[in-house]
């Protein structure tokens, strides 16, 4: 007679086990790659964390839907699921990457999920299956996961909000510290922001229905469920992609970074470096009401005749020292004094010198023309001129030589 099968027959991989399955181990994969990155280490360790924390809501079901929970009951309470670490994680992780130092008391914020975890873990690994069965009828089912629930899409709506605003202080800090700013366009954090927030509507969609309307069923549950499965494979893509980009950081936590980058990075940028050891007589008479409007145009005319804008690497503190002011005085003339960010005064600048150069009739490379006035990407020469000039390079070359036939960037 043959043995019996030690494997019970009622676990079985279905397509539902599957459709998750493929998300989660996409993600799974992606956090491990992320924790071994040199660069931004830190911060996509951050990243990594958030990854598991999708990816292990899915095993419950992935096993659910098998029938592994039929088959030893005793898994359940295994801490899985650990939704009050989402909002949390996602802002830590915006800040780390936008202002290169964690938060103070950072750690605090993921203690409710940590005492979540705990508690579950401690129910899993000391009761028995009777208890196990009380404890979730009478205290779980009917107050701890409605306010996990409702505490965890409340976190992810208010830390979604404080991860917006770095990213929006972040990117004011950009245009008004530095002239290459659009090489740093952000893109892959606002759709990380974007992903979770329609997330979190999903997410609450099912939780009011449950709530108010009819109590969902195991697999009621499943298209959400599919949703967080496309979460971990859409965010293990954006992560991927981002995982090495190195972003300026703001000079208060320049030192703080250092050692989370491999090699010190170009790009960061020490604000106080000369830029006040010693300010210029017209700025001395600004301390008793300066006009900004002047003083605007005059560095305006400086750097035109410096030529300073076509310094691809040009950074407020580093014009602050080539005009011999500080970047306060600086900043101010420029943002009230000519109603512009460095940024945009800068860029101008180099648009206005390659359409110079267009309307005197050079036949030289589009792209060359852009480099040589200051900008370092092809992508960032086409969208400064196509902001400030309402076209194309090209199409301004061709307006301006009806005559022959032009090239096209």
């Amino acid at each position: 007679m043959a043995a019996p099968s030690t494997f019970p027959r009622v676990i079985s991989f279905g397509p539902k086990s599957h459709t998750l399955a493929f998300g989660a181990l996409n993600g799974a994969a992606v956090a491990l790659l992320l924790m071994r990155t040199r660069l931004n280490r830190t911060a996509n360790r951050l990243l990594a964390a958030l990854l598991a924390v999708v990816v292990l809501r899915l095993v419950p079901f992935i096993l659910g839907y098998a029938g592994f929970y039929d088959t030893y009951p005793w898994l359940s309470f295994a801490p899985f699921d650990l939704p009050l670490a989402i909002g949390p994680l996602l802002w830590l992780y915006v800040s780390r990457l936008t202002r290169g130092a964690m938060p103070n008391r950072w750690a605090w914020h993921l203690a409710p999920a940590a005492l979540n975890g705990g508690a579950y873990g401690a129910v899993f690994v000391l009761c028995t299956l009777p208890q196990k069965n009380w404890i979730a009828q009478r205290i779980v089912d009917p107050f701890v996961s409605p306010a996990v629930t409702g505490g965890a899409l409340i976190g992810l709506a208010a830390y979604g909000w404080l991860a917006l605003q770095s990213l929006r202080e972040y990117q004011r800090w950009l245009d008004s510290e530095l002239s290459n700013r659009e090489e740093f366009r952000l893109a892959g954090l606002q759709r990380l922001l974007a992903l979770m927030a329609g997330t979190g509507v999903v997410w609450l969609g099912f939780a009011v229905t449950d709530a108010f309307v009819r109590r969902l069923s195991y697999f009621d549950q499943f298209p959400f469920y599919v949703v967080q499965a496309g979460v971990a494979w859409v965010l293990g893509l954006l992560a991927w992609r981002d995982a090495d980009t190195v972003y300026p950081i703001p000079s208060s936590a320049a030192v703080k970074a250092v050692a989370d980058y491999s090699a010190p990075s170009s790009t960061a940028i020490d604000e106080q470096s000369g830029s006040k050891s010693r300010l210029a007589p017209s700025d001395a008479s600004a301390q008793s009401g300066q006009d900004f409007r002047a003083l605007g145009q005059q560095y305006s005319a400086t750097i035109v005749a410096e030529g300073w804008s076509r310094d691809p690497q040009l950074s407020l503190p580093e014009l602050a020292r080539r005009l011999a002011t500080n970047t306060s005085y600086l900043s101010r003339a420029l943002n009230q004094g000519l109603g512009m960010s460095f940024n945009e005064c800068i860029n101008r600048m180099r648009v206005e010198a390659v359409a110079a150069e267009l309307r005197a009739g050079s036949t030289r490379d589009l792209v060359q023309i852009g480099f040589d006035a200051g900008f370092n990407s092809k992508a960032s020469f086409q969208r400064a001129f196509r902001l400030y000039m309402n076209t194309t390079p090209s199409a301004y070359r061709e307006a301006h030589t009806p005559n022959r036939s032009t090239d096209r960037s």
